[in-house]
C-alpha cells in the first residue's frame, strides 16, 4: 500500500515537475471543451 502510493506520488509530481504540465494542461482544456458541448447539446434541445 505505502509502496504503490509512494511510487504513484513520486512518479507522478516527478512527471509534473519535469514537464509532465503541458499534459495536466490538455487534459484540463479537452475537459472543459466537453463540459461546453455537453451543456450547448442539452439546452440546445
Amino acid at each position: 500500500m505505502m509502496n504503490q502510493t509512494d511510487g504513484w506520488m513520486g512518479g507522478g509530481m516527478g512527471g509534473f515537475a519535469s514537464g509532465g504540465m503541458w499534459l495536466w494542461t490538455v487534459i484540463g482544456v479537452l475537459v472543459v471543451v466537453l463540459l461546453v458541448v455537453l451543456i450547448n447539446k442539452v439546452s440546445g434541445k
